[in-house]
């Protein structure tokens, strides 16, 4: 019998090698053969609910599949988070993935899953800027004068945030300790209450994304102080940066992206990455993020991972010096 030599040997493995991955490759290839979960770790009617449902909408488009919208909240987020680090890899799981993620280590270290490894970046969205606002009740015109009714009248400013931990409530206390000012935080469970009572004059400040606040700001019932991304917001064009009046370069906002289970294979990746650019080159997208001053994000999973690592770096530090971890 002759014995089969190490390059036939060799060659052999190859061959079983080749033969063992071609499901995973075909499988890849086909994908996506089913409709698509895409996850919102919010409740719907919200920004990150209008966001999610408007790219599922394009993406379906250049996918061929359904994008099935799900909203799962609760505990900041992390009840969606964990339900999709728990599926399946395989694609057909998707989150949309935000700050509050990038950051909840920091805000509860005794989480089920691990918000940032079990979880691969896929692509970046988009950004908001937030608005800081003022209610009739505030003897402030402008964000200066703000600034100055604090300091003359220490411990009688609140402020109303979307939540403790929040983009929103972590870029107002940066916007605070940067120009010198006190201002007690009053968290709300979600933007939509805190408009209503600035409005009502049960709070003087508030922060919110640009979007749900425009409806308040355009019936006059508020008044739009400043915005906090590096440029005006096109819904705001009057309205003056943070930067613009003294905070150089500051740039802030709540951006969103979407996200896999770790596992999930890299083509399958590269799939959805694709199909979230194509849909940022929509027109129909395009015209109604630019109505609601959302910034498109278009780049590759290693961008969106850097991204993620730069909101961390950025307010661990606050998280932890406004002493804001929950046991």
């Amino acid at each position: 019998m002759k014995i089969p030599t190490l390059a036939s040997r060799l060659a052999l493995c190859g061959l079983i090698g080749l033969c063992t991955a071609a499901p995973a490759l075909a499988a890849d290839d086909a994908y996506p053969s089913r409709p698509i979960h895409l996850v919102v770790p919010f409740s719907a009617g919200g920004q990150f609910d209008f966001l999610a449902r408007l790219m599922a909408k394009s993406m379906s488009k250049n996918l061929g599949q359904s994008i099935i919208v799900e909203n799962v909240g609760g505990a900041g987020g992390n009840v969606g988070g964990a339900k999709v680090a728990a599926s399946k890899p395989d694609g057909y799981t998707l989150l949309e993935y935000g700050g509050n993620f990038a950051i909840a280590k920091y805000l509860t270290p005794n989480l089920s899953y691990d918000p940032v490894a079990d979880l691969v970046p896929v692509a970046a969205i988009s950004i908001a800027p937030h608005v800081i606002l003022a209610g009739k009740a505030l003897p402030a015109k402008t964000f200066k004068d703000m600034v100055a009714y604090a300091k003359a009248n220490p411990g009688k400013l609140s402020y109303g945030s979307p939540g403790v931990g929040t983009s929103m409530h972590l870029t107002f206390e940066e916007v605070r300790q940067h120009f010198g000012f006190q201002a007690t935080q009053i968290p709300y469970r979600g933007g939509s209450n805190m408009l209503n009572d600035l409005a009502g004059g049960q709070i003087g400040v508030g922060i919110v994304a640009v979007g749900p606040a425009l409806p308040f700001i355009q019936s006059g019932k508020i008044r739009a102080l400043a915005v906090t991304g590096k440029e005006r917001a096109p819904s705001l064009p009057d309205v003056p940066t943070i930067s613009e009046l003294g905070y150089k370069g500051f740039d802030s906002g709540s951006w969103a992206g979407i996200a896999v289970p770790k596992g999930t294979p890299q083509p399958i990746v590269d799939r959805i990455n694709k199909s979230v650019n194509t849909a940022l080159h929509d027109p129909e997208v395009l015209k109604r993020f630019h109505e609601l001053s959302f910034r498109p994000l278009p780049g590759t999973p290693a961008q969106f991972r850097q991204m993620i690592d730069e909101e961390a770096q950025r307010y661990g530090p606050i998280i932890q010096a406004l002493h804001l971890v929950q046991k």
